[in-house]
């Protein structure tokens, strides 16, 4: 799937801003289910841009404006083209978890941290070891334990703030796609399953509402391996749905963040919390990393008045263009804007 990528941040501050500092991570991430054909980042004031690849693996463009300014204009246009993801083998045993080189591999997405902590007399940890307990693999484990994670929840949009610790979210039974994300990580971290928070977007009229049931038949998920061919949607257990795109060809909708588990033998597996799918065509990873904290689309601090002076606009466009069609047009100036992507920034 062809997907042309238009993201516009425009902030607004209350008086004049001597000097501010940014990072920006708005670029989508290569991989071999995601192809980026173009990037560029323009900002007004224009100035000069450093590219770099933080720890994690994700492009992070940093901008300094050193003069007096008002307002600082961001535009990062893309295109990618996405493709189905392999599923992993339902062979795959939970005792290979303890695995010494795949512990060791992937120690840092086992741990506590900043946005995913957890204590053992925590009630989420408890459910997630006993789903964990009654499974018979470890396909079935996870979907057992994201499920829970989204069973314990409702989407409220704006109903949380970053910095909500696991605690007060499973008590307050709410949230929004980060929430759930952050929640399944820490579930499944606590019963030994390595997990990674991933940010991007989702082609989606509502970023809720899911392909199919995730646990609709588990061994029929592991029917094919890395190297095979991607079975369709029919065949693995789960339905297409119109809600996460079908045919349409506008929606509005928010950034999103789901998860990956990793599994001995296969590498990550990427499933979506929220609206209890398995990650497609429609899902564009801009990066991930432990939590919410390692991939924030604009990290930055400024020189001037209090943010409670100031304001920020962010858009997202997307174009879908069918890639099987004769004649199509790769450009990306030729991309119609058919999604809108909202979303917010705090400064730190």
């Amino acid at each position: 799937m062809r997907l042309d990528i238009r993201y516009k941040m425009h902030f607004r501050y209350g008086q004049a801003v001597q000097e501010s500092h940014n990072e920006i991570r708005m670029k989508p991430r290569e991989n071999r289910f995601q192809k980026v054909i173009y990037y560029r980042l323009r900002s007004n004031p224009p100035v000069r841009l450093l590219q770099a690849v933080d720890y994690w693996g994700t492009s992070v463009d940093h901008l300094g404006i050193r003069s007096s300014h008002t307002e600082l204009e961001l535009l990062a246009e893309s295109a990618v083209e996405t493709s189905p993801r392999p599923t992993p083998k339902s062979t795959i045993r939970v005792e290979d978890l303890s695995e010494p080189d795949f512990y060791s591999d992937y120690y840092e997405f086992l741990i506590p941290s900043a946005h995913v902590q957890w204590s053992p007399d925590d009630v989420f940890v408890k459910q997630a070891s006993e789903v964990a307990r009654d499974s018979n693999s470890l396909l079935e484990m996870v979907v057992a334990v994201i499920n829970e994670a989204r069973n314990a929840l409702v989407y409220v949009p704006d109903s949380t703030e970053i910095g909500i610790s696991l605690t007060e979210l499973f008590a307050g039974g709410s949230g929004v796609c980060q929430d759930f994300a952050h929640l399944a990580i820490g579930m499944l971290r606590s019963v030994g399953v390595p997990a990674c928070y991933v940010s991007g977007y989702l082609f989606a009229a509502d970023e809720t509402q899911p392909i199919g049931s995730l646990l609709t038949d588990v061994s029929a998920i592991g029917s094919t391996d890395v190297s095979g061919s991607v079975a369709e949607a029919g065949e693995l257990g789960y339905t297409t749905f119109g809600g996460l795109g079908g045919e349409l060809d506008e929606v509005h909708v928010q950034t999103h963040a789901w998860i990956m588990a990793a599994l001995p033998g296969h590498g990550w597996w990427a499933l979506d919390p929220t609206n209890g799918s398995l990650v497609g065509e429609r899902h564009v990873i801009v990066g991930y990393g432990r939590d919410y904290g390692d991939v924030p689309p604009v990290r930055g601090v400024y020189k001037g008045p209090t943010w409670s002076d100031s304001d920020v606009d962010s858009v997202v466009i997307i174009g879908r263009q069918d890639t099987s069609t004769e004649g199509w047009d790769h450009s990306v100036q030729n991309a119609p804007p058919h999604i809108v992507v909202q979303s917010g920034y705090n400064p730190i």
